[in-house]
Order: structure tokens, then C-alpha cells, then sequence
């Protein structure tokens, strides 16, 4: 749910208290307090008050608060998020550990498999098979880091890409 990794390859499944057990017992089997998350970002969050800093990425949009560093991988909060968006987005990569050298350089990967596709598809040649297949990839809806792939779109200025992508995936997990 926040690291976007793999699940069961870069970590176990684990269920998430958005608001932890120990600061609030009565939410301990509420529906809307339970989360689909990695075990390396369930532990890293363990038992913090993080005072609804924390995004809910059921209830908040995540993709406006972050912006991707190209040449890192390492993800920072949006430049044109206000002073409480961007607390909420630092506390989220905090709280999750969402530094980590693994994630940053799968970030990265990713970063750089998209401009590879995407300067083949700007030369605007008809696509070959091997172009069309790699789209069919990485606009599969269980494809991971998805938000890193709408990212590069959206840097490239395929906008329209970037927001099928997005439908393709809104409508996978309805």
C-alpha cells in the first residue's frame, strides 16, 4: 500500500492498523483501520501516534503528494504541495521508511525503463512487437510501482498514457 513493492518477492503481506493497536484499542478490527502493506513497512510504522499524518491511501490520493527524483529514485513530497500537505507527505515517507536504498533504486529502474520505452515511442515509428509488448507490461494493473510509471509519464508529457494507465488500474481493483 505505500512502498508499492512486490508483495511476497520484497516482503510478506501483513495487515496495517492505519491507527495503531496501542494508541487505540477499539479500532483494532475496524475495517476502515486495516491496510494491505508490506511487512518491512508495517514494522518500520510499528506502534507510532502519527496523528492522521500519515496518508490513507484508500481514503487520500497519494500520487499528488510526491514527486520522484530522477536521478535518485528517492521520493520527496510534491514542490507545489502547501505546508500541511507537505508534512502529511514527509511523515508518510518517514513512517514507512520510503528511503530505503532497495526502493529508491527499484524506483529508479523503473524511471529509466520508462524513458527508454518512451524515446522509442517519441521517434514515432510504427511500434514493433517488442514496444507493444513492453506497454502490455508495464500498463498491466498488477505491475508494481505504478505511481513510478505514471510519474515518467507525466514527465515526458504523456498525460494521456498516464491517466489510462490509472483507469486501467481504478477499474482492475473495483
Amino acid at each position: 500500500m505505500y512502498c508499492e513493492g512486490k508483495l511476497d518477492t520484497q516482503a510478506y503481506l501483513e495487515v496495517e492498523h492505519y491507527v495503531a493497536k496501542m494508541i487505540e484499542p477499539d479500532l483494532a478490527f475496524k475495517w476502515t483501520n486495516l491496510l494491505p502493506v508490506c511487512q518491512i513497512c508495517n514494522n518500520t510504522k510499528s506502534n507510532q501516534d502519527h496523528r492522521n499524518l500519515l496518508l490513507k491511501p484508500d481514503v487520500d490520493y497519494p500520487e499528488p503528494y510526491f514527486w520522484i527524483h530522477p536521478d535518485t529514485g528517492r521520493l520527496e513530497p510534491h514542490p507545489k504541495l502547501d505546508g500541511a500537505q507537505g508534512k502529511r507527505a514527509n511523515e508518510t515517507i518517514r513512517l514507512c521508511n520510503l528511503q530505503r536504498p532497495a526502493l529508491c533504486e527499484e524506483r529508479f529502474n523503473m524511471l529509466k525503463r520508462v524513458g527508454r520505452w518512451s524515446e522509442e515511442v517519441a521517434k514515432g515509428l510504427p511500434l514493433t512487437a517488442a514496444l507493444e509488448e513492453e506497454w502490455k507490461d508495464l500498463s498491466n494493473p498488477r505491475m508494481q510501482y505504478k505511481f513510478v510509471l505514471r510519474h515518467a509519464l507525466e514527465l515526458r508529457g504523456q498525460h494521456a498514457l498516464a491517466e489510462y494507465d490509472r483507469e486501467r488500474f481504478r477499474s482492475a481493483i473495483l
